[in-house]
């Protein structure tokens, strides 16, 4: 696949989990929001809670669930979930969920995890 292939696998994904958000109660809130060059795929809102989605699409999963988004890019999506916090005035609890979308057998197969990672702080 190219880039641009793996852009658009991507972007499908991500429609995939809007739908999946949408039909389990989620109220979606922005998508792919960005602050500087930092981004969340999806924004939501679930009762008295805000999720920061991190959306995965793979075809060919040679990576573990639990390797798949660096430190690095947690810290990203940590300093965008703080910025975005900050300038909406939000006063929910937080979350920070991954939707892993495996594409191997050409059918969107997706899986929900919860509190995928937590901020940590110095």
């Amino acid at each position: 696949m190219n880039q641009s292939d793996n852009i658009i696998l991507g972007k499908q994904g991500e429609e995939q989990a809007v739908n999946y958000l949408q039909n389990n109660g989620y109220i979606i809130l922005d998508k792919r929001w960005k602050h500087k060059r930092f981004e969340i795929d999806i924004i939501a809102k679930n009762h008295n809670t805000l999720i920061f989605f991190e959306v995965k699409t793979r075809i060919n999963p040679i990576i573990s669930i639990n390797d798949i988004v660096s430190n690095a890019q947690k810290d990203r999506i940590i300093n965008a979930a703080h910025h975005y916090i900050l300038s909406n005035k939000i006063d929910l609890n937080i979350r920070f969920d991954l939707i892993y979308i495996d594409y191997t057998q050409k059918t969107f197969n997706l899986k929900h995890f919860k509190e995928f990672f937590t901020p940590h702080f110095d």
